[in-house]
Formats: structure tokens, sequence, C-alpha cells
């Protein structure tokens, strides 16, 4: 909150000093028959050092919109009020407040406001305390009783209660959005840490009661309070942003555009996004290396925040694109001029680990209420008016109601995918590997489909990228393990024993869940581990961490094989390959499909399965498509094979049509003898 230019927020400030002027006359009423601070002035003078220093060294609350804090100066307000009559107290937190708001530099309409919050909330706290005759049990002699605890627990929540309604309720007017919103994301926040700290005070002050020597160890608990306070912020912002960027995620861009809409509802004003795909980024990743491709992400990012108002968002989907909330837009030829002044902040070459880079992006634009009348509409909108924009080059599009249908796009599909699982649209196919010693179908691949509702079969290449971007990973695996080892358990019951290999992402390997998941779809299915093979991308295992090494050796004490899949497009040292826990290597289809034709992708053919055989390894060739290929790859003593020679990937029940009828293929006429059973 700053400085009020909203009318309505200026009066409720107003309003909310002259209560905290009501609070103080009843304070100085209460206070005017007894010690001002108490019957013991150096536990009152230790109390107000520690909520001074507490203050001015506040633990910053990660919040996107605005920034708040948490201190511990709760605790030592509560433990002043639990000692001294209220005047003392509430003067000593005011000056304290001040004091922070004006090291912090806030404006004077927020120290005014934070002055009378802490004001009201503190007298109201001691009002329950007064009218229960609790206000002094602690300084007296005697013990608590269990109504003092429950007038102390009122008290408690009630402080928390009305500082915590009466600054939500000022953001809420500031930023014009939903009361109940802003209570959700800020006050259930300070919770979990504010509570701890207030249920600490009555301790302190029973600890200083007894001698002032000993308080100094409860600090002790209060710096744990903070460190765990501390952790758990740094967990919500990691939660909440892209790690590489820090800029918001799509969590973040899904919630505050639902607020940003609901706000537009009320104001009639417009909200546009703009969603920005950078072109060609995968040449510099593949070119220059990864590195300079993470440079040049955080170099976007820095522009993009640059170009755009603060009042805007700027997030990171995940990968090379990203998407700006505009709001308040007054058109959508503002919302359009923003997006060209995004666009053209890229005019200058990027310099990454000292390499010159040309950035362009392809950028679309849609605004509500003029293009879509809700959130999820929207988004698809400015997608499509971006991949408009990346075919035909033209840098900024606008939708443009008249377009006829396009692909969605990734955030379309991202959108629909979180509810593909459970409206049953995705489903397997299934290709064959073929042993080239006895030219039998020995195991299948799992290979995963989505029928999507509107634009059809999607294929996985288009989607699990998105999705190992967000917690929808997790889902998806789950369902295709229990999906493919029930599939095999089918065929175990038919007698056809058939190895199964399914495709684990590097989200995948990376979590020990996994492990557990895996164990828990084959107990559920009955199927041997031995009959299960989890196929990881070379690229996945670049830069392993030690992690992701215990993951792999823990699969494989199950009994479940590993493969390293795409072999020779990674960057996997030698040194790596000895000590993974894998059992086989399956040879890129790029160099298979070629070796006949090229001699280069013959010699790194031939090398990959020199390699596997030299080390123990099982060597599978993927993209075999013709009967020359096949023969090259069986002298050159490679064991398994699959590619459209053999078959496409196909339905479970066709598996079965080649296994029993003993075809040969399923698409191409000219297959070599035995492929069956």
């Amino acid at each position: 909150m700053t400085s009020p230019r909203h009318p309505s927020l200026s009066l409720y400030i107003k309003l909310v000093a002259f209560a905290a002027v009501v609070g103080v006359g009843f304070d100085v009423w209460s206070s005017v028959r007894s010690p001002v601070f108490g019957p013991h002035p150096a536990e009152f003078a230790f109390f107000a050092a520690c909520c001074l220093v507490t203050e001015l060294r506040p633990l910053r609350w990660l919040r996107l919109q605005d920034g708040g804090e948490v201190t511990a100066s709760w605790t030592f307000m509560l433990a002043l009020l639990l000692v001294a009559p209220p005047a003392a107290p509430v003067a000593v937190s005011v000056i304290v407040f001040v004091t922070g708001d004006l090291v912090s530099r806030k404006s004077p309409p927020k120290v005014l406001f934070n002055a009378s919050q802490i004001t009201i909330a503190l007298t109201l706290a001691y009002v329950v305390l007064w009218a229960g005759h609790q206000q002094d049990v602690l300084v007296r002699a005697g013990s608590p009783t269990l109504w003092w605890f429950v007038a102390f627990a009122v008290a408690a929540a009630l402080a928390f209660a009305v500082n915590s309604l009466l600054t939500c309720i000022a953001i809420a007017i500031h930023q014009d959005c939903s009361i109940s919103r802003t209570i959700q994301e800020g006050a259930i926040v300070h919770l979990s840490t504010d509570g701890m700290l207030i249920a600490l005070s009555p301790v302190f002050v029973v600890v200083g009661e007894r001698s002032l020597r000993l308080v100094p160890l409860l600090l002790v608990t209060t710096w744990v309070v903070y460190h765990s306070a501390a952790s758990a912020l740094a967990r919500r912002h990691e939660a909440d942003h892209d790690p590489l960027t820090q800029l918001p995620n799509r969590r973040v861009f899904d919630s505050t555009l639902a607020a940003a809409i609901e706000k537009v509802e009320r104001s009639g004003q417009s909200v546009g996004v703009v969603v920005l795909d950078l072109d060609r980024f995968k040449t510099v990743n593949d070119g220059l290396g990864h590195q300079v491709g993470d440079q040049v992400l955080l170099d976007v990012a820095a522009r993009l925040r640059a170009a755009c108002r603060p009042s805007d968002l700027v997030v990171r989907l995940g990968g090379d694109e990203f998407a700006i909330i505009v709001t308040p837009a007054s058109s959508v030829e503002a919302v359009e001029t923003q997006a060209r002044r995004c666009l053209a902040a890229f005019a200058d070459e990027i310099t990454g680990a000292g390499f010159p880079v040309s950035v362009s992006a392809s950028v679309g634009v849609a605004v509500l209420p003029d293009h879509a009348a809700d959130a999820e509409t929207l988004v698809r909108h400015a997608d499509e008016a971006m991949y408009r924009a990346k075919q035909g080059r033209l840098g900024v599009v606008v939708y443009d109601n008249e377009f006829e249908p396009v692909s969605i796009g990734r955030i379309g599909l991202l959108t629909d995918l979180s509810r593909a699982v459970q409206n049953n649209e995705l489903f397997l196919v299934y290709q064959p590997q073929i042993s080239l010693v006895t030219n039998q179908i020995v195991g299948v691949e799992a290979l995963l489909r989505w029928q999507h509702p509107r634009v059809g079969i999607v294929g996985p290449s288009s989607f699990m990228p998105l999705a190992e971007h967000t917690e929808m990973i997790r889902p998806i695996t789950d369902w295709v393990l229990g999906e493919a080892l029930a599939q095999c358990a089918r065929w175990q019951h038919r007698g056809f024993s058939l190895r199964m290999s399914i495709n684990a992402s590097a989200y995948d390997i990376k979590e020990k869940q996994f492990v557990t998941t895996v164990g828990r779809r084959l107990q559920e299915t009955g199927v041997s581990a031995s009959c299960l093979e989890l196929e990881i991308t070379e690229n996945a295992l670049t830069g392993g961490t030690s992690a992701v090494y215990s993951v792999l050796a823990a699969l494989r004490s199950l009994g479940v094989a590993i493969s390293i899949d795409d072999f020779g497009t990674g960057y996997s040292s030698m040194t790596q390959l000895r000590d993974l826990p894998v059992d086989q290597i399956k040879v890129d289809r790029q160099f298979v499909s070629r070796m006949t034709t090229d001699s280069r992708d013959a010699v790194i053919v031939e090398s990959i399965i020199r390699l596997g055989t030299s080390l123990g390894l099982e060597t599978v060739a993927e993209g075999v498509q013709d009967s020359e290929t096949a023969t090259r790859l069986q002298q050159l003593g490679c064991e398994m094979a699959q590619g459209f020679y053999y078959a496409r990937p196909v339905a479970a029940d066709r598996i079965e049509d080649l296994i029993v009828r003993g075809k040969r293929s399923l698409s191409v006429p000219n297959a070599p003898q035995g492929v069956g059973a």
C-alpha cells in the first residue's frame, strides 16, 4: 500500500485513525490508577527493547503485489500488555511501529494507518482481558486459571484478526480487488508464524517474573520460529516463481488473471494478456549450450520487466515462453502498444557468456472483454494470436474474432491437460521391439497419446514438456505406469510374455517418490519388475546429480531395467556411462535411419553398438525403416530393433494380432521372416 490516491482509501485511513483515537482514550482511562509501567518496570523495559529490535529486523514476506513483513514484535507487544496497563504498551508499540516505518521510508499515510491499526488491535485485546478480570494475573503471585487461558486465547486471536482484517481491507481498496481474496492471500500466510509468536507472549512474562536473566534463553525459541518462517516463505517463493529468472510462474499467472478479471467485471475496464515466445531459441541451446541459453532467458526476463508498467505482471510460463497480464488496460490498442514495446526491447543483441545473441520473438495479444469472456478463453486466444505471429513472422498479432480455428498452442494445451487424466482422454499405443537374434517380438514400447476433444490426437512431444514444468507430470506418469503394466498383466494372462518399456521424464528420475510409485504399480498389477524397463533420455542424465543416481539405483534394486534413450544425441561422458546403473542403450533414430546412406552415421551407430557390447549393455536400434538397415544392424551385433519397418505404434489388440497370426508387419510388406511367435 503506497500513498493513497484513491479517495476511498483516504477515507478508510481517516476512519481507522479516528477509531484509534477512541481506543487511546479508553487506554488512558484504564491506566490512570495503576503504575504506568506496571509493577516491574525493568521487565517492561526489557520487553520494550526486544519489541524495538525485532521490529527493526523484519523478515520479508515474499508476496507479489505488496511487500509484507513477519516480525517477532507481536510476541513482546502482547507481553507488554500482560505486565502493564494498556496506555504504556500501546504507546511503546506505536513508537516502535512508527520508528520501523520511518526507517523503511514508508509514506506518511501508511505510517498513520499502521500506528492506528496496532492501537486498535492491542486495545481490543486488552478489553477482552479487562472484561474477564484477567489483565494482571501473571504479574500477581497467583497461577493462571483455565479462564485466563480462554481470555488470553480470545484476546490474542482478536488482536491478530483485527490487525489482519484492517490491513487486508486497505490493500483491497488500494488494488480494487476482492477483500476475501486478499484475506486468503495475506492473513492466512501469517497465521502460522504470528500465531506461534503470539503464543510465546505469556511464556516470556512468566519467565521474566522468575528472572530476567532467563529470558534470553527464550530468544533462542524465537530465533527458531524466525528460521522456520524464513524456510516456509522460501518454499512459498519457490512454489510461485521460476527458479531461473525468478519471475512468477503459471500458478501466480492464473490467480492474478482471475483477480484481474474479477476487478474488470466491477470496474468496467479491460485486462489484456500478451503471450511472447522466443523464435529459434532451441538453436541457441543446441549451438551455444544451455549456459548461454540460461543467460539469454535471464536477460529476456530483465528486459520484459523493464518494458512493462509496475501494475503489469510478467511471468515465465516455461521454456522460452513468457506472458504478461496488462492491467488496467484502457483499450485493445493500449495493450497492443505495450506488446510492441516489449518486442522492441529485443532490438539490441543479448550477450551470453561472451557471445552476442540476436533474439526475436512472436507475440500474441488478446483483451477481455473484446476477445473473450473468461480467463481460459482469453489465454487461449492470446496463444492462438502468438502462433499466427510465429507462422507468418509478423512480430505482434492481435486476436481477431474472425480468425479461423487454429492449433490451440501450448498454453491452451496446458490448460486442457489438467483435465485430460480425469476425462480419460489419454491412451497408449505400443510399438513392437524385435530381437535381431530370433526375429521375434520380445517387448513393446508404450507410447502416450492424447485424444484432445477439439484438435484430435496430440503426440507427447507437444504436451509432455509442458507437463514437466508443472505438477501435472505426476498424475500423468502414474497413469501411464498403471495403464501399461495392467496391459502387460493382461498379455501375461493370455500367455504372451513381453517386456514393457515406458518412458520416464527428467522430472521423474529426480523424485524419490517415483520409486514408490513404480513399486506400488507393480504390486497392484502383479507384474514382475523384470518385465518393466524404464527409458530415460541421455539429455535427462547429463549433469545428473547424486539424487538422480540414487533413484536409478533404487529402481534397479526393485528389479526394473534402465535404458538410456536417444543415445548419441546428448553429452554424457564415458565416465557417466560407466558409473550409471543402466542395462541398455538405444541408438537414436536420426543415426539409424541414415546409416545406409551416410558413412558418418554408420560409424556412429557401429561405435555405439561396440561401446554397449564392451560395457555389457544391451543395444537397441530405433527408427529402422528398411531391410538393408535391419541386416546391417544384425551384422554389427545389435541385439534389438524397432521402427516402421516392423510395425508402427498400434493398439494393444493389434500387438496380439502380430504375435498370434505371425504377421510380418502391420504397415511394411517386405519385413523379415519370423516376426511373430
